[in-house]
């Protein structure tokens, strides 16, 4: 929060940044000083809450308070992730916009710069980059983008993902029938076929341009969001003998995962996630 930030100027792109929160007082100060303390001058940072119940607003108002940070704060019942960042979308007026969930943040002062800068290009609809997972449990690692068909997973690292407005406002907004994978569904949208993607996009690849925190999904909440990518795979046509494989051993990898963590065998859950990612 204590280094300069770089000089505005006439025609400089705004960036919104939005937050859903629900009872996140114990991560949405890391969250909001992350932004606080990005070098890029024109950034919003928009709070949409579900009626939390602890701290949270008192929080945002308090790190927000005497800062030049331009910042709005919804407080109300949604309907789900996929409403709240679509009324944060709603309520934004930059001509980019990042989602960036309240447990997680962005490592360094020049995640949003290198963004924008990207975006000096007016054909780029999308900037994406790696991230860095948090999960003591499971393993932490840096993640890259797989860059792979949506009919083999989703191709790329969805809390690193940056958007003009005016894709939205072309696609439409998330579907808020999508409990899990709505940006996933989403993702589909921008594709004409599962291996060519409609809009350009660049990839930033080097240091990671969000920290992701694991929250403890239940078994039954991946299953779940399983279930809502074969969904959005078949409106979109996209449900081929590939997609049908991929989402078998995407369970059979849950299941197993689930049971080595069961027998205390979570090391190997570890190895292999550091063997993937390396």
């Amino acid at each position: 929060m204590g280094k300069l930030k770089i000089w505005c100027y006439i025609g400089m792109m705004k960036i919104s940044i939005v937050t859903a929160t629900w009872n996140s007082d114990k991560t949405v100060e890391r969250n909001i000083k992350s932004v606080l303390g990005q070098d890029y001058c024109d950034v919003e940072h928009i709070f949409i809450d579900n009626l939390s119940g602890d701290k949270t607003l008192e929080i945002i108002e308090k790190s927000h308070d005497g800062s030049a940070s331009d910042f709005k704060v919804y407080s109300g019942a949604d309907k789900g992730i996929a409403d709240a960042f679509n009324k944060g979308i709603g309520a934004s007026s930059g001509e980019i916009i990042g989602l960036l969930n309240s447990d997680d943040f962005y490592p360094d002062p020049q995640v949003i710069s290198r963004v924008m800068d990207a975006f000096s290009d007016p054909k780029v609809m999308f900037v994406h980059g790696n991230m860095f997972f948090e999960d003591p449990v499971h393993g932490s690692n840096l993640r890259k983008p797989l860059l792979c068909p949506p009919t083999y997973a989703f191709p790329y690292n969805h809390p690193a993902f940056f958007v003009r407005s005016d894709l939205y406002k072309k696609l439409g907004l998330f579907d808020i029938s999508y409990k899990f994978a709505m940006d996933f569904e989403l993702i589909c949208r921008m594709y004409e076929t599962p291996n060519q993607c409609a809009v350009k996009g660049v990839y930033l690849d080097g240091d990671a341009l969000v920290c992701m925190s694991f929250g403890g999904v239940s078994q039954s909440s991946e299953l779940a969001s399983i279930l809502e990518v074969k969904r959005a795979l078949q409106l979109h046509n996209f449900y081929n003998f590939s997609a049908r494989v991929n989402l078998l051993l995407r369970m059979l990898r849950i299941k197993v995962k689930s049971l080595l963590s069961a027998v205390g065998l979570n090391w190997l859950v570890v190895w292999w996630r550091n063997r993937k990612w390396a």
